[in-house]
């Protein structure tokens, strides 16, 4: 069986400058290393970024005041998760993390150099304290 080839995620890069270090970034549901690790594990296995395998996780960020790409509109679209994670991009950036501008904004892939235990531990500590949704499940 032939191995499946990754995507290259080039393509799918909007053109916009990086968000403001006070922008908050939104990360669903509580965060266990072992569920990062299984997420960036399949990034890895799915993306390559200028032929280079990707490893990375999924998150939100804050890009606007009012509206879907705003925090209260993506706690919204969110509903389902108990709790959220919400780092600014400048605390992330701080704990040496990228932000790639992916698919659809306001989506970005939280790149990593590895998923490994220490970058996943690191990952884990910037993304900060549970908080609790207050849209969880109230459908919108």
């Amino acid at each position: 069986m032939a191995r499946p080839t990754r995507e290259e995620l080039r393509p799918r890069l909007r053109p916009e400058p990086s968000p403001a270090e006070s922008v908050v970034v939104v990360r669903g549901g509580p965060t266990r290393a072992r569920q990062l690790t299984t997420h960036a594990e399949r990034t890895h296995k799915a993306f390559q970024l200028d032929g280079v395998p990707l490893w990375g996780v999924s998150v939100f960020a804050a890009l606007d005041d009012i509206g879907p790409a705003s925090l209260d509109g993506l706690l919204q679209r969110l509903w389902s998760y108990r709790v959220v994670h919400l780092p600014t991009v400048g605390q992330l950036a701080g704990a040496g993390f990228q932000l790639l501008p992916t698919f659809a904004r306001p989506h970005f892939t939280l790149q990593l150099t590895t998923a490994d235990e220490p970058e996943i531990d690191r990952l884990v500590a910037a993304l900060g304290p549970e908080n609790p949704n207050r849209y969880h499940w109230i459908k919108r």
